[in-house]
């Protein structure tokens, strides 16, 4: 539906870490007025929505109350709240916003970055309320989402002869840069013993997460695929490791590496990489070098051949860069998603609609 050149209406739900770089980008953001925001968490209800993500205080207070957030009627829900080990539940929640006539921008159903490839009754259940609700949703994110999707999007425009894809994405440092050894020891699996399955295989997230990356550049460069299949290393410590978390004991996972690979005839042609180590792991010479310390490579095999390195790069004090562009990635599509036709917006939204409205340009009008 058309906004008509007013501000969109928005309610933000979800307060965790992205979520309040989202909400905070909201109340910034010349295109939009924030007028609710959801909370899960008892201690939150009451709060200023600008102290939930520190900006000065802007009269709007934090409820529990789904129905009243419905009865405002907004133009969209910014949906920012964690779906882990909530799937369904995060589902049903978007689904009676869309049924209501809401439009939903989500960052929390990762496989939804690309519908066609999502599970079945995710993409049924949220399909069918909106269109009851003749309201439209969109999910989207950083990785996977904008660099996943749009990135090689435009890189393809230029490309002719194409035989294969890779992106290898390398986590590195993770003692540095997210150091919670909680964390890190039961999701990567680092200071597990020889045998330990990362989590994220075992739990088979990075299927459900990354297939839906392989399938929509497999789409879109018409390659029909035989299969997707995913193949997995961890190293181990030679020695005991030093850490800004502690000692990673020799013998020890001290990184992981898989690859989720799109084959035809048994040759890997659309292939997502990852890369996790500490800041002492030993690099192996088998596993090709991250450009710049970390970020994405993207490599294009055909005529003419690519490769693109992208780095984020944190200044002293600031959030982690890429939990920014994750939440900015859906703020940034909002108005887009509110005059979008209703259903489920199938590909990455891409072009000037979505480009951030928070520019210094901006701000000097």
């Amino acid at each position: 539906m058309s906004t008509d050149d007013r501000k969109c209406r928005v309610v933000h739900v979800g307060t965790g870490l992205t979520g309040r770089e989202a909400l905070r980008a909201i109340i910034t953001d010349p295109a939009l007025e924030l007028v609710a925001v959801l909370v899960s968490s008892h201690d939150k209800v009451g709060m200023d929505a600008g102290s939930l993500c520190g900006v000065a205080d802007v009269g709007i207070l934090a409820t529990d109350d789904t129905a009243a957030i419905i009865a405002l009627a907004p133009d969209c829900v910014c949906y920012c709240a964690t779906a882990v080990r909530r799937e369904a539940e995060a589902v049903a929640d978007m689904a009676r916003y869309l049924r209501e006539g809401i439009n939903v921008v989500t960052i929390s159903t990762i496989p939804m970055v690309y519908p066609r490839a999502a599970p079945h009754d995710w993409r049924e259940k949220l399909e069918s309320a909106a269109t009851a609700g003749s309201s439209s949703f969109y999910a989207t994110g950083s990785e996977p989402g904008f660099i996943s999707l749009n990135i090689p999007t435009a890189l393809l425009a230029g490309a002719g002869t194409v035989e294969s894809y890779r992106m290898d994405e390398y986590a590195v440092d993770l003692d540095e840069s997210y150091p919670i050894w909680d964390v890190l020891h039961e999701s990567m699996g680092f200071g597990k013993p020889d045998g330990h399955v990362p989590a994220r295989i075992a739990s088979g997230k990075v299927n459900a997460d990354w297939e839906t990356v392989v399938r929509y550049i497999a789409d879109i460069l018409g390659f029909t695929l035989d299969a997707v299949e995913l193949d997995w290393e961890t190293l181990l410590a030679p020695t005991d490791l030093q850490t800004a978390v502690g000692v990673i004991s020799q013998g020890t996972v001290c990184a992981h590496r898989w690859q989720l690979a799109g084959v035809i005839a048994g040759r890997p042609v659309v292939s997502v990489q990852y890369f996790a180590t500490v800041s002492t792991t030993p690099w192996p010479d088998r596993w090709p070098r991250p450009v710049g310390g970390g970020g994405m490579v993207f490599r294009i095999e055909g005529s003419p051949r690519m490769s693109l390195a992208l780095n984020f790069e944190s200044a002293p004090g600031e959030v982690n860069p890429g939990i920014t562009a994750t939440a900015m990635a859906a703020v940034n599509a909002i108005p887009e998603v509110v005059a979008a036709p209703p259903g489920l917006i199938s590909a990455p939204l891409a072009g000037p609609a979505v480009v951030t409205r928070q520019s210094a340009g901006n701000r000097v009008r």
